[in-house]
């Protein structure tokens, strides 16, 4: 996912909602950031970053991060939160974008597109320049294909002329070319850039076979026999709530009985 409020997304992961984090290294600069900005003492910070890292993180061992942690303490000040409203898509970027008519392309070139206008607001970078990985890439656009195939898609759009490479050759940078400012069609918040792809399949489709879910506003993608109210994950706490709400309800009716 895109990030546009880094303070809200450290909070949520903080306590402990965002289970997409793998990296142990993007834990700790996400939670020693949040603690330092939220005016902790270095060894309170310290401190209440092992606490977290052995209640989420799974075999934490802190005589192996000791040093780490006290780093990314340190450097916390040097990088406030960057917050974003909103990224805006236009017209003419979808009209290009969909004039592919290769959908695993089109996919990509639009989370590349999303992630220039992000970066362009979170890190500065100018003139459509982005920097990726192609797991991510793929990962955020849903496009499962071999490693190979992947970088064969990039390619061919390179060679449309609709992204390009920065004058220093960069593997892991890409310039988008065709960020216009024409009529805004698309405004995507937070929830808008945990999934892309189906944000791009739901204007694709017309507003058809996508949803957002009722409980987090993450999209998802429609059963064909019955409509969905929630994504996979609330559905399963929605679930767990009602059995605890059933159960609590059987046991008063018990006990009235009883009485």
């Amino acid at each position: 996912m895109l990030i546009l409020n880094e303070e809200k997304y450290a909070k949520s992961l903080y306590d402990g909602e965002n289970k997409d984090i793998k990296s142990i290294m993007s834990k700790i600069r996400y939670i020693t950031r949040y603690l330092v900005h939220s005016e902790q003492s270095i060894d309170d910070a310290y401190q209440e970053t092992v606490r977290w890292l052995k209640k989420y993180h799974n075999n934490f061992d802190e005589s192996s991060y000791s040093n780490v942690i006290s780093d990314a303490i340190n450097a916390a000040p040097k990088y406030p939160f960057y917050i974003i409203d909103k990224i805006q898509v236009t017209q003419s970027e979808l009209n290009i974008i969909s004039s592919l008519d290769n959908l695993r392309a089109e996919k990509i070139l639009f989370v590349l597109l999303c992630m220039a206008k992000q970066q362009r607001m979170s890190n500065g970078f100018t003139n459509g320049l982005v920097k990726y990985s192609i797991t991510d890439l793929c990962k955020f656009a849903r496009v499962s294909v071999p490693a190979d195939d992947r970088e064969y898609i990039l390619y061919e759009i390179v060679k449309m002329g609709l992204l390009g490479y920065p004058k220093k050759n960069n593997t892991q940078c890409l310039i988008v070319n065709f960020i216009n400012t024409d009529e805004v069609v698309l405004e995507l918040d937070e929830s808008d850039c945990q999934e892309l792809a189906y944000v791009y399949l739901n204007w694709k489709n017309g507003g058809k076979g996508y949803a957002k879910c009722q409980r987090c506003g993450r999209w998802m993608k429609q059963s064909k026999t019955k409509t969905k109210k929630y994504c996979e994950y609330c559905a399963k706490i929605v679930q767990n709530e009602q059995k605890r709400l059933w159960a609590e309800k059987n046991r008063k009716n018990l006990t009235q009985q009883n009485d």
